[in-house]
Order: structure tokens, then C-alpha cells, then sequence
């Protein structure tokens, strides 16, 4: 394994780091402060308590009140373990993956882990789990038989279906889907920081070699620490990039990048592309851990795979303009886009995206404050939230819970974003997804951009914008009787600050909780594991069949002060020219006519050229003046 100096601690056994920890470093006004942060963040800022209340028959805002009475009366409180094992229950009962209560040091940088990773798949109508493919060049732990494809059947004597399921009880995910993919996800590589360690110093693993013979072998758990993964996220999420993220997730995503690919981790450090395959299209250095593309082929057709890992970034712009290059570098008879595992980030980016795969405008999904008196400061002091201000007025005197719904992706930014795929598109999901995800996902499906193919019944259900106690205490930096304070010791608090609602044929409902049902599902197969998603990918050409291929290839002439227009066409029948917004010309492209003048267009700045299927909008290409030419616009300026 190749280890980055100044990304990952020296391994230490677990009993060792629980030895070796100091124990009682909270003192009871370090606890009081915690609560009464915590108490005040619920009350006033969390932008679903009312729904998450009446959802799931909860009073966390009691809860937190008990907390603080018995702080306040006692002389003996509980022992530490015990004071952040209830704040996470308080956390975890709000079934929100955003709003989180982190654990000080040294947890919260922490994670126990095992050498290896579970995949599930479905056979015979039951759930079965392999060694998940550590690297493609080497065995898990270097072990003769415990490797790559071999499957697990037990856990300390429990069978393996049943020791994820309770393990699943202990996360917040929003549905039954959500809890039990975290639980396969991070069954061997666990955070420190958002709950207990693993029960024992030890496991013993049963497995069916590739010989078919049933084996055992003992496994210790070691304690790693990647501060710098939980330290990114925070510094993201503290800029004016509205994120949405699974909290936890993000601190384990970088930890697992970097025992399990690290050859990724050295592409971003040398700036050299990561070596994938023949079929791969190569990503630029710099995006390595966010995107991977190639060309498919199943089916009977050849298509491309554009894999988003992540929406964390504060770099929008440069995300969009990596999005649009893969687009022009992929196959373009269809398109499978894969969210599977992406935990969330910037929600800008991911809307951005959608817009590329479009000629009609995208509906962004609009947000909402919740509607109280410190939210309604919050608002008067940031000039980024002035367009929920007269609504958060008006709340104030209407009794409305939450402010007027407004999208965070500007309309103008949307226009800068030039449509660089004409084909098919498919989207294929997990219960995984989560958040900027989510947004992507509904986005997607209530734009119409195509069909979506979850492998889970549904994402992972997260509908907000996330703020952390950086982000809270930023938000009033002049005001007086400041109501934030820094936690102690390291300790954080998450929560959401606006809520998301769909739109399109879904309008106004909560993107939180109900998540983006597939249109289609496809159960797992072990031919996914051992075969680069094989099944998958056949299912997904089967979907991008019920698509129309298309092309729509416009070249623009200038001379003699007559502008004319060539096409190249395919799957669509009409183009409508426009120029500096006046309609021009109305052309039938039957057998790709050209050179057609345009009369009357002179010598426009801006040239934009509409292509139909009949009477539907598919296609777009806009053309910008720069100088005496004119040059088609193929990516995003921002």
C-alpha cells in the first residue's frame, strides 16, 4: 500500500487507542455549552424539526432540555462515554444524515478499520457479500486465500446478512435502503466520530475460498486518523458554496480513497492521469477522485460511462467545465451516468451539470428557511440570502413556518452552461446517494432528462443545505449578543439551515425523507462484482434503447455580409435560427441541407440555433462573436 506523507496516521489496534485515549476531558461546563449549542441549533436553525417531529413521533428539543436540567443539578455526572452516546441517539433519532452531532478529539478525526471491503449482491433471492476488490493489482492482505471475490458468510459467528442488518439499526439514514447501504459501506471501515467503536478487539471471519472451501480467519481492528479529510470538508462547507453532504461519510470517503485506491491519491499529488484501461477516457489529474469515464460496450451497442464520485468542491466552475469535456469525449449514441456512492457537495455543481444534457432551461430545486426569529438575522445580515428576506419578514408576522422557496443555482448561470450531449441518458442510482446527490438525482428525473435505474428502491433521502458551527458562526460577524459559541475540544454540530422541495411533477415536495424512486431496478448480480457492473450495464442499454440517438452538428459562414448555416443531423427534423434574440429562419433538415443563408441576421453577436424532433426542443447550439468570427460556445465560463 502506497502511503501520502500527511494524509494518514500510523496504524494502532484498537484496544491500544482506547488505552491510550484520555478519558474525561469534557468538563461539566464544556458539556453544558455542547447541549445548550445543541439546544439552540434544533430550536432555531434546523430547517426540519416540525417535519422530522410529526414524521417519526420525536421530541429531540425535550431530550436536549432533560440533558441540561440534569447537568445543571448534578455534582456527579455521567461519565463522558455516556453524555456522547446520548447526544447521538438525540442526533441519530432525527434520521438526518446532515444534522449531527461529532464527537471531540481524538474521535473525530478517528476510524476503526479492517483491511478489506464487503460487496453485496443478490443470488437466489437471498443478500450475499464478496471481498471487494482492494486494488486490481494485488491481494487484500496479502493472505493465500482471503482475497478478492471470496465469499463471506459469517461475522463472529453470526451470519453476515444478519450482522449487517443490526448494524444498519444504528444509522440515521432516512429509509430502511439508506441504513442498510451504510451499513454494507462502512461495516469495515468505521468512524469514531459520530458513534461507538466496534464491540470487539477482534473478528473471526468464515468465507468460501475460490476453491469452494469453507475457511476462518481472525482479523484485529486498527484505529487510523485522516484529520485532513474531516478538516477539506469543514474548510468547503465554511465558504459561500451552499453544500449538501452526508457529514460522516465525507470524513470516511477520504480514508477509504486512500487505503483502498491509492493510486488516485498519487495522481492528484504527481499530476499524472490514472491508469485505468484501453476503454477509459482520460480525466484531468486534478479531478482524478471525482470523475471516471470509458466506453462500454453491451447490448449489442457501445456507449459511454461517466462516473461522478462527488459533488464536493468549492471549485464549481471548474467541476462544470470537466462535466462538459467528458460529455464531448464520450461515445455519443448514449450516455449512462453513474451517482453511486456520491455522498454529496456543492448542490451548484450538481444542478449545473444537468443543465449540460438539456436545451431547455432546468427548474433548479428551491430551498426554504425555517421561519424563526434567529434565522430571520441570519437573513438581514448576509447579503447571499437577501432573496429569502421578504419572505422571512413577512413569516415573522403570518405565522408560516418556513421562508418562500428559492433556488440556490442562479438562472444566469444556467445559460452559461452550453448542452454538449444530444443522445439518450440514463442515470443509475443507489440508497447511497445522498444530498447534492439526491438533488442531482431529482433533478434529473423532474427536468425529464431521461430514466432513472437505482440498484436500491430509492437514494439516500437527503433534502438540505448543511452548515456546521463554522458556517454559524460566520453568519452573524458583527451582531450583538452573539448567540454561537465554539465548541470545546474539537467537537462540532451540523445541521440543515434550508430545506429542498422538487419541482416539475413533484413540486413542493420535500426532497428529505422521500428520496428519488427509480424508474427501473436492477438487483446486483455476483457478475457485477467480478465483471466491471456487466449485468448493470446490460440493463442500462437495454433502457438507453427506449432513447433516440441523435446529432446535431451546426456550422455558421459568414461572407459577403450573408450569414448561412450547414448541418449534420441525426433525429432531428427542424432548426430554428435566432439571432440577437429576433427569429431568422425556420429550416426542414431532411437529408442535412447546406449551406441555407439566413436572411435578414446581418452580423449578430450572439447566434443560437434550435433543433426539433417534431415539435419537441432537443437540441441547442449557441454561438458567440468574438471579433470578426464566430465561435460555437463548448463549455462553461461561468
Amino acid at each position: 500500500m502506497v502511503e501520502i506523507p500527511g494524509e494518514l496516521s500510523a496504524a494502532m489496534s484498537l484496544p491500544e487507542f482506547l488505552r491510550t485515549t484520555e478519558i474525561g476531558r469534557l468538563s461539566v461546563a464544556d458539556r453544558q455549552l455542547i447541549v445548550a449549542q445543541a439546544l439552540l441549533v434544533l430550536e432555531q436553525n434546523y430547517g426540519l424539526l416540525p417535519f422530522k417531529v410529526a414524521r417519526y413521533g420525536i421530541n429531540p428539543v425535550q431530550r436536549l432540555r432533560l440533558m441540561q436540567a440534569r447537568l445543571g443539578r448534578s455534582d456527579k455526572p455521567v461519565l463522558e462515554w455516556q453524555f456522547h452516546a446520548e447526544l447521538v441517539d438525540i442526533f441519530n433519532s432525527l434520521r438526518d444524515l446532515h444534522t449531527r452531532y461529532t464527537l471531540p478529539r481524538p474521535f473525530n478525526g478517528a476510524a476503526a478499520v479492517l483491511p478489506f471491503l464487503l460487496k453485496e449482491f443478490t443470488e437466489d433471492g437471498r443478500r450475499r457479500y464478496l471481498v471487494g476488490r482492494r486494488r486490481a493489482d494485488a491481494g487484500e492482505i496479502g493472505h493465500e486465500t482471503f482475497r478478492f471475490g471470496v465469499e463471506v458468510t459469517q461475522w463472529n459467528g453470526v451470519p453476515i446478512a444478519r450482522a449487517i442488518d443490526r448494524f444498519a439499526d444504528r444509522f440515521p439514514g432516512a429509509n430502511p435502503e439508506s441504513r442498510h447501504a451504510r451499513a454494507v459501506e462502512r461495516f469495515t471501515v468505521r468512524s469514531l466520530a459520530f458513534g461507538p467503536p466496534p464491540d470487539e478487539d477482534w473478528i473471526a471471519v468464515n468465507y468460501v475460498d475460490l476453491t469452494g472451501m469453507a475457511r476462518q480467519i481472525r482479523l484485529e481492528w486498527d484505529v487510523r486518523s485522516l484529520v485532513p479529510a474531516a478538516s477539506d470538508t469543514a474548510r468547503a462547507m465554511a465558504t459561500d458554496v451552499a453544500f449538501g453532504i452526508d457529514i460522516e461519510g465525507a470524513c470516511l470517503a477520504r480514508l477509504r480513497t486512500v487505503l483502498f485506491a491509492p493510486e488516485v491519491i498519487e495522481a492528484e499529488r504527481t499530476g499524472e492521469p490514472v491508469d485505468r484501461g484501453a476503454e477509459d477516457v482520460a480525466v484531468a489529474p486534478g479531478w482524478s477522485t471525482v470523475f471516471e469515464a470509458r466506453e462500454v460496450t453491451a447490448g449489442g451497442k457501445t456507449f459511454g460511462h461517466l462516473r461522478i464520485r462527488t459533488f464536493s468542491t468549492t471549485d464549481v466552475i471548474g467541476f462544470v467545465r470537466e462535466f462538459v469535456r467528458l460529455l464531448t469525449r464520450l461515445p455519443q449514441d448514449g450516455l449512462v451516468l453513474d451517482i453511486r456512492g456520491n455522498l454529496g457537495g456543492a448542490i451548484a455543481a450538481s444542478e449545473l451539470c444537468l443543465q449540460a444534457l438539456t436545451p431547455r432551461r432546468i427548474e433548479p430545486e428551491p430551498a426554504q428557511f425555517a421561519a424563526t426569529l434567529l434565522n430571520l438575522r441570519i437573513c438581514r445580515a448576509n447579503d447571499s440570502m437577501a432573496g429569502w428576506l421578504p419572505s422571512m419578514e413577512q413569516a415573522m408576522e403570518s405565522g408560516a413556518q418556513h421562508s418562500a422557496a428559492i433556488p440556490f443555482t442562479p438562472t444566469e448561470l444556467l445559460a452559461e452552461v452550453p448542452q454538449s450531449f444530444f443522445g439518450p441518458v440514463v442515470l443509475v442510482t443507489d440508497a447511497r446517494c445522498y444530498s447534492a446527490a439526491d438533488i442531482f438525482a431529482a433533478g434529473f428525473q423532474d427536468n425529464g432528462l431521461g430514466l432513472v435505474l437505482g440498484i436500491d428502491g430509492n437514494t439516500g433521502a437527503g433534502g438540505g443545505n448543511i452548515w456546521s458551527m463554522s458556517n454559524l458562526l460566520a453568519s452573524l460577524p458583527s451582531a450583538g449578543e452573539f448567540p454561537f459559541r465554539p465548541l470545546p475540544d474539537g467537537a462540532d454540530l451540523s445541521v440543515v439551515i434550508r430545506r429542498l422541495l422538487r419541482v416539475g411533477p413533484n413540486a413542493g415536495t420535500p426532497l428529505e425523507d422521500y428520496g428519488v424512486v427509480p424508474d427501473e431496478h436492477h438487483v446486483v448480480t455476483r457478475d457485477d462484482i467480478l465483471d466491471a457492473d456487466a449485468a448493470l450495464m446490460a440493463a442500462a442499454a437495454a433502457l438507453l434503447d427506449q432513447g433516440k440517438p441523435r446529432r446535431f452538428d451546426v456550422e455558421l459562414a459568414e461572407a459577403g455580409g450573408e450569414l448561412t448555416a450547414t448541418f449534420g443531423v441525426l433525429g432531428v427534423d427542424r432548426a430554428d435560427i435566432v439571432a440577437d434574440g429576433r427569429p431568422r429562419l425556420t429550416a426542414d433538415l431532411g437529408g442535412n441541407p447546406g449551406p441555407i443563408p439566413v436572411p435578414g441576421a446581418g452580423t449578430p453577436d450572439v447566434v443560437q440555433v434550435y433543433g426539433y424532433d417534431e415539435t419537441l426542443l432537443v437540441a441547442v447550439r449557441t454561438f458567440l462573436r468574438q471579433g470578426d468570427i464566430l465561435t460555437p460556445r463548448t463549455n462553461f465560463d461561468g
